[in-house]
């Protein structure tokens, strides 16, 4: 009885925002393009901001050691282990980048615990950050064209079936895959983020979107305590 438990990465797993955190540590060595949302998607954005990097002279070194030191957030390396101990399935669903989310989990000790990580493609090349989207889709106007969550979701249950799925998030991306949850999943979104909010709202309407049980939460001991109540 295969059970799944799926989360983003910033502000949910970590409790920063990686590409942030790069941003704020080139500003004070050589600030980088603003970005325009009326003009570009993230991810391109990102692009210009790792050829920024690269032309600044910041190190590959530099930034991994700036990803390195982003807190967990409270609790989430207990719940992440004792999901993986009860034979949960973990996936980390993220519109960061490989090479970002797989440093944060090494430098963690936690990569044994995740199954598996769909986010951006990133590699290195002549010590310059490459990015490349984890896909590209015109059919889900809720999402990016880079990544629709809910896609990801329904490729990641393609072959298992499974009686039960979590999802944790906190922003506005993290919303198409939590209405895709039947009644017998649970979603948690992070109190006073974008995914909390636009919950609230649909649940306020006559006919939500959301159809799982919601556990909104401040840290991940209160998820821990939903799945583990012994």
């Amino acid at each position: 009885m295969a059970k799944l438990a799926v989360f983003d990465f910033d502000h949910t797993i970590v409790d920063e925002d990686s590409d942030a955190i790069i941003i704020s540590r080139l500003r004070e060595k050589r600030p980088p393009p603003e970005y325009d949302s009326g003009t570009r998607d993230w991810t391109p954005y990102m692009s210009v901001v790792f050829e920024h990097a690269f032309s600044a002279g910041f190190h590959p070194s530099e930034i991994l050691d700036s990803i390195a030191s982003m807190r967990p957030t409270p609790g989430m390396r207990e719940l992440i282990t004792t999901l993986a101990e009860q034979g949960w399935d973990v996936v980390i669903l993220t519109d960061a980048n490989t090479v970002f989310v797989n440093h944060w989990i090494k430098t963690n000790e936690l990569q044994d615990a995740i199954t598996t990580i769909v986010t951006n493609r990133a590699f290195w090349q002549n010590d310059r950050l490459f990015i490349e989207p984890c896909m590209r889709q015109t059919s889900c106007r809720l999402c990016p064209s880079n990544l629709c969550k809910s896609i990801a979701l329904a490729q990641i249950c393609k072959n298992k079936n499974y009686t039960r799925v979590v999802y944790s998030g906190d922003g506005r991306n993290d919303f198409c895959p939590s209405t895709k949850l039947l009644s017998n999943g649970t979603v948690f979104p992070r109190k006073g983020y974008p995914l909390d909010e636009l919950i609230k709202k649909s649940l306020a309407t006559p006919e939500p979107q959301i159809k799982a049980k919601v556990v909104p939460w401040i840290d991940a001991y209160t998820i821990i305590n939903e799945l583990f109540p012994k």
